[in-house]
């Protein structure tokens, strides 16, 4: 039985939907990202949390219904971490925290919380002095500091800093590992793929699951079966059948002989002669192969090159160089083009943008991405099996890279 579930719930307000359709759950140790937007997100983790109803369904928490349980109960199994949250500035950090625990009757390990969160140095540092990021860092470590079974995260990469990036995506294993569930919600789909390969996509046309599984699957080929039947080359198929017509006169003569009767007596010189001309018809077959063989080699086709890229806004067609597109991410079967000026959709799927794009050095690194490598500043490892690309462009775009295809991008930079 999963931690959360979150059962055909939806909710609606007059001819409103807010809560669209889902049908969800999260067991013990796993991970779980939705994609959507802002206001979709806030109002599902109300709803978990208890502090709005639904209208239909039925959410669990370790079992038992959140709309019927006290608020209490469930706080103490959940942490919750929301962009709207405020902090005590004239509070230090320890003290901050401290003061949580104490709200939760918990004795709290406030050092490896703040060692985790990357706050340890800043301990007994004022909140006020604290930058963007690092709140938000200490918003995720007021979530943990009652050691809760459920941490729900809302947007936790928006707006923050590499570092604070860098210390998100190696706490997650680490929860995982002790066998926490997490629930992130989050607008950037780039962000949900980089931290966890169970990514959901969510908006009031539906709910799905995003298929993360490897860009090549691995086929397993089937050993080839024992035959008696020979295969053979043009030229090798000649030979024999030549051999095998002249074998059979010379056959006929030696029966022939056996049984007594009067024997050709060209006999040898028809088995001499008919080798030769064996050898000779199936020299010349092999010749002719290899000369139809050098002469395909010969052939050039010159390969195709897309040298624009369509993109399709409104009833207007816009065509983009390659050098222009900094990456294409393919959401919902729709390849986006993202350029300087903004996002477009193209009418090419991603597949075939990777097989005409690769000239112009275009790399698919991740089965829902295909990056422009011109275009990439930075590679990062967040942990043993993240991988993120870092673009040059003006928002730092972050773009996820499987673990798959780290070698093969390794190969290709020459490092």
């Amino acid at each position: 039985m999963g931690l959360l579930q979150i059962r055909q719930v939806r909710k609606n307000a007059g001819s409103s939907v807010l809560i669209p359709y889902i049908d969800l759950e999260v067991v013990k140790g796993q991970c779980i990202a939705i994609q959507c937007n802002h206001e979709l997100g806030g109002q599902l983790l109300e709803a978990i949390m208890g502090r709005t109803s639904v209208s239909d369904g039925i959410i669990l928490i370790d079992g038992q219904n959140v709309s019927t349980t006290s608020q209490e109960t469930i706080r103490k199994r959940i942490g919750i971490q929301l962009l709207t949250e405020g902090v005590y500035d004239r509070l230090k950090i320890g003290e901050f925290l401290r003061f949580h625990a104490k709200l939760y009757e918990v004795k709290a390990d406030i050092y490896t919380l703040l060692r985790r969160l990357g706050l340890s140095e800043k301990e007994n540092t004022l909140i006020s002095k604290l930058s963007s990021s690092e709140r938000r860092r200490l918003l995720i470590a007021k979530a943990l500091v009652h050691d809760p079974k459920l941490l729900l995260l809302e947007d936790p990469e928006q707006n923050i800093d590499l570092e604070t990036s860098y210390i998100l995506h190696n706490l997650i294993p680490v929860l995982i590992e002790e066998g926490k569930s997490i629930l992130i919600t989050t607008m950037v789909l780039e962000q949900a793929v980089s931290m966890t390969s169970e990514v959901y996509l969510y908006s009031h046309s539906g709910f799905k699951k995003l298929d993360t599984s490897p860009e090549v699957p691995e086929i397993e080929v089937p050993a080839p079966a024992i035959v008696d039947e020979l295969i053979l080359t043009t030229a090798e198929q000649v030979d024999v059948d030549t051999y095998i017509t002249a074998s059979e006169v010379v056959t006929e003569n030696k029966d022939t002989v056996d049984s007594g009767e009067e024997a050709n007596p060209d006999y040898k010189i028809i088995e001499k002669n008919t080798m030769e001309e064996v050898e000779a018809e199936g020299l010349s077959a092999k010749k002719n192969t290899k000369a139809e063989e050098q002469a395909q080699a010969e052939v050039f086709v010159q390969p195709v090159r897309l040298e624009k890229i369509p993109a399709k806004v409104g009833d207007k067609l816009i065509l983009f160089d390659p050098t222009e597109v900094d990456y294409i991410e393919s959401q919902e079967g729709v390849a986006n083009l993202h350029v300087l000026q903004g996002t477009y959709p193209c009418s090419f799927s991603l597949a075939v943008l990777e097989e005409k794009l690769k000239p112009f050095g275009f790399f698919r690194c991740h089965r829902s991405y295909l990056v422009n490598l011109q275009k990439v500043r930075e590679v990062i490892t967040w942990t043993r099996n993240s991988y993120s690309l870092i673009l040059e462009d003006a928002q730092k775009s972050s773009i996820p890279l499987s673990k798959g295809k780290y070698d093969e991008l390794k190969q290709i930079l020459g490092i």
